[in-house]
């Protein structure tokens, strides 16, 4: 059988696009689950603010120093995380409509947005 026949060439297409759209589907499985970790974290620290501002330096430094090879948990994205929270507090929507966007569209929705109905 030749390798260059339709049929085998079918195959390979068909193969090439099942590749794809699993890579599709873990990426978009990655950022859910990234977007419901900083609304989780976000939660956390909307809750203890009263302890007051180096709460989320302290928290950031000691992240760092748990997960040195990880990215995303700077003062500012903490700080992004618990505005997020704020912004989304339906852990529903969040789960549903919002991980669906990945966090730096997020950042600059909660940027540019000053009213939450927006």
């Amino acid at each position: 059988m030749l390798m260059n026949s339709n049929d085998y060439l079918e195959t390979v297409e068909q193969i090439k696009s099942e590749i794809r759209a699993a890579q599709y589907n873990a990426a978009v499985s990655v950022n859910q689950e990234l977007i419901l970790l900083y609304h989780a974290i976000g939660e956390v620290i909307n809750a203890h603010k009263v302890w007051g501002n180096k709460f989320i330096e302290n928290l950031a430094k000691d992240i760092k120093l748990a997960f040195p090879n990880t990215k995303g948990y700077s003062v500012r994205n903490l700080k992004y995380m618990a505005k997020f929270a704020l912004t989304y507090p339906d852990r529903q929507f969040v789960q549903t409509v919002s991980a669906q966007i990945p966090w730096s569209h997020h950042v600059a929705i909660l940027d540019k947005v000053r009213e939450a109905e927006q």
